[in-house]
C-alpha cells in the first residue's frame, strides 16, 4: 500500500494455486467452470513475474506469498495467515526490505476514508 492504493502481486506458483482452487468440488458448484480456470491464467500470466527467491519460512507453503512480495516491490504483505503474522523473525527480515506484515484489518484502519 503506497498513497493509499492497494496493487496486489502474484507470482506463478499462486497462479497455480489459484487455478487449483477454481477446480476444486464446491468451487465448480458456484458455477466455475473449467474454461474460467483457465481464463483466469491467461488474464493473470502478463504480470506473473519469474521469482526465484529463498526465503526459509516455518511453512514452505508460504514461500511464494513472500516471493511475490519480494519480486513485485511490495510495501506490504497482508494476510489472515497467523503462522505468517506470529513469526517475528519474518516480521524483523521483511522489514529489513521494507516490506511491512500486517492483518487485513491494520490494513483497513490505514486506509483513508
Amino acid at each position: 500500500m503506497r498513497r493509499g492504493a492497494i496493487e496486489a502481486l502474484a507470482s506463478w506458483e499462486l497462479a497455480a494455486e489459484i487455478a487449483e482452487v477454481l477446480r476444486r468440488p464446491r468451487i465448480r458448484a458456484l458455477g466455475i467452470t473449467e474454461e474460467d480456470a483457465q481464463d483466469a491464467l491467461v488474464l493473470l500470466a502478463p504480470a506473473l513475474p519469474d521469482v526465484d527467491v529463498e526465503v526459509g519460512l516455518r511453512e514452505p507453503d508460504d514461500v511464494p506469498v513472500i516471493a511475490a512480495a519480494l519480486a513485485g516491490g511490495a510495501a506490504a504483505v497482508v494476510t489472515g495467515d497467523h503462522g505468517l503474522l506470529d513469526d517475528a523473525e519474518l516480521r524483523e527480515w521483511l522489514g529489513a526490505r521494507g516490506i511491512e506484515l500486517l492483518g487485513p484489518a491494520e490494513l483497513l484502519s490505514r486506509l483513508p476514508e
